[in-house]
């Protein structure tokens, strides 16, 4: 009976086993089918979302996405770089670093997605997840411009590993001054009250081509702390040279050492320096300081689609020990301390556009003129100003900087050498506005004829890429109750610049 049943089972499980097996073969080809259909709309739905990444990316009207239109349909790629895109430009980095994370989950092939998350996983130190992306992006084949990015990130890359980097930074230039020396407008100047024409052509407006040379040298050793705290310091040095004026000819240096303290939301900078400058190579002028600089990034309450705001200010207190040279005799009359405290706000409000304010006060005593109306000091002064400023990344390495300042700045005590008895006090408002529009030089050159015409490498190209060429027009005028110290100047400069790391 055992047996029977035995063979009865097993006959029932073969019986089940072959009709199992004829309908898989019957049902076979249908599932492959499905299975193949199923895999032609997901490749379609990554090419499709691939597609709309990429435009997304490229599309300088991008629409500004909020975070409830990613909630509602979170898997549209075009909306999610839309937002990070948003998200980059209120400085939320991480949160960006999020939502392309997502993107490239569903679109891993969306290159210029990739090459963005790099960036921004870079801006947030974060050098090993940089790195890997870089290094992904850097195998495909790429345009050169963007292969000198990749490139130089990854070379930033290394360079943020070092304990100690160092920045050398080299400048040539020439400028064309209207006024150089800027003499008086009226071309009249006042003597113990007394109004008579500049008799001398070299004290009259003289416009003048000025060239100029700017070196530096600049490190930063991070000593292992958490929070990145570091230590800087450096030495700048600066030479002009003028065609026709030679008395105004400029030497200076410029040693600081600091250290940059950075806690949650802030970063403290203290540091002194010693600045030193020469006249015609005549010792001319020396100043020794201390300052303290505080930054604060803050997010305005209830205004969370608007950019977080750059705060900062600045304690400057320095002794200035002015010398008397060959064709400048009352110098010395200018030595005293100087105070200065400036307060700032900047604001990142696109992507490609930077605004900032600076407010400064500054506070200057210097030395009695015992020769002058009872030993009074007719060089002290208190200075007002604000400046604007307004930085336009234009893509490419191109960029546009305006500027604009107005002053105020007021003496403390009336210089009878000039006005005479009349106890009339100095005052003046300098007004300057500034624009520079600058460029990577081989864009000027053009690499196509460079190439073609020198037969250039790499490394030439290389060079002329990391150079910037940078053209600046610049305006001056200075309104003054004394004639002697109203004047206005326009310029036009040219500087070359090349910033070696290491």
């Amino acid at each position: 009976m055992l047996r029977l049943n035995w063979i009865t089972g097993s006959a029932a499980l073969l019986i089940s086993l072959s009709l199992a097996g004829t309908v898989s073969a019957q049902t076979a080809p249908e599932q492959e089918a499905d299975r193949a259909e199923t895999r032609r709309a997901s490749i379609e739905d990554t090419l499709r979302a691939t597609d709309e990444a990429v435009s997304a990316m490229n599309d300088p009207t991008c629409p500004p996405v909020t975070f409830s239109d990613v909630l509602a349909n979170p898997d549209d790629t075009a909306l999610n770089v839309c937002y990070a895109r948003v998200q980059i430009a209120a400085g939320e980095v991480r949160g960006a670093a999020a939502t392309l994370e997502r993107v490239l989950l569903i679109a891993p092939d969306a290159v210029n997605v990739r090459l963005l998350y790099a960036i921004v996983l870079f801006r947030l130190d974060n050098v090993d997840e940089a790195e890997r992306e870089f290094l992904e992006v850097s195998q495909l084949d790429l345009p050169a411009d963007v292969r000198r990015q990749v490139d130089d990130f990854l070379d930033q890359i290394q360079l943020r590993r070092q304990t100690v980097r160092h920045r050398a930074t080299v400048s040539f230039g020439t400028y064309y001054d209207t006024n150089r020396n800027s003499a008086p407008a009226s071309d009249q100047t006042q003597v113990v009250g007394a109004f008579t024409p500049i008799a001398l052509e070299e004290n009259r407006e003289n416009d003048d081509i000025g060239w100029l040379t700017a070196l530096g040298y600049q490190f930063t050793y991070d000593p292992g702390f958490q929070n990145q705290h570091e230590i800087f310091g450096g030495v700048n040095l600066y030479g002009e040279v003028l065609t026709e004026v030679s008395q105004l000819d400029v030497q200076a240096m410029t040693l600081d050492l600091g250290t940059r303290l950075r806690y949650p939301g802030w970063t403290f900078t203290p540091r002194a320096f010693l600045r030193n400058m020469r006249l015609d190579w005549d010792k001319f002028f020396q100043s020794e300081g201390i300052e303290l600089r505080v930054d604060h990034r803050h997010n305005l309450t209830g205004l969370e689609d608007v950019p977080p705001v750059d705060l900062w200010a600045s304690f400057t207190a320095a002794d200035e020990d002015y010398h008397n040279t060959r064709n400048f005799q009352t110098l010395t009359l200018r030595s005293g301390p100087k105070y200065t405290t400036r307060l700032g706000a900047g604001m990142l409000i696109t992507p490609e556009h930077h605004i900032s304010a600076t407010f400064t006060n500054e506070y200057k005593s210097t030395a009695p003129d015992c020769a002058n109306n009872g030993c009074v000091r007719v060089f002290s002064y208190d200075y007002n100003a604000l400046e604007l400023s307004h930085t336009w990344i234009l893509g490419d390495g191109h960029f546009l900087l305006s500027n604009l300042l107005f002053g105020s700045r007021r003496y403390n005590a009336s210089d009878a050498l000039v006005v005479g008895g009349t106890g009339q006090r100095r005052y003046e408002n300098p007004f300057r506005a500034r624009v520079t529009y600058g460029m990577p030089l081989i864009d000027l050159i053009g690499e196509t004829w460079l190439d073609d015409t020198v037969n250039s490498n790499n490394r030439i190209l290389d060079f002329f890429g990391d150079t910037t060429v940078a053209f600046s027009g610049e305006f001056n005028y200075q309104r003054s109750n004394i004639t002697n110290f109203q004047y206005n100047s326009e310029r036009a400069q040219v500087l070359l610049t090349r910033r070696f790391d290491y």
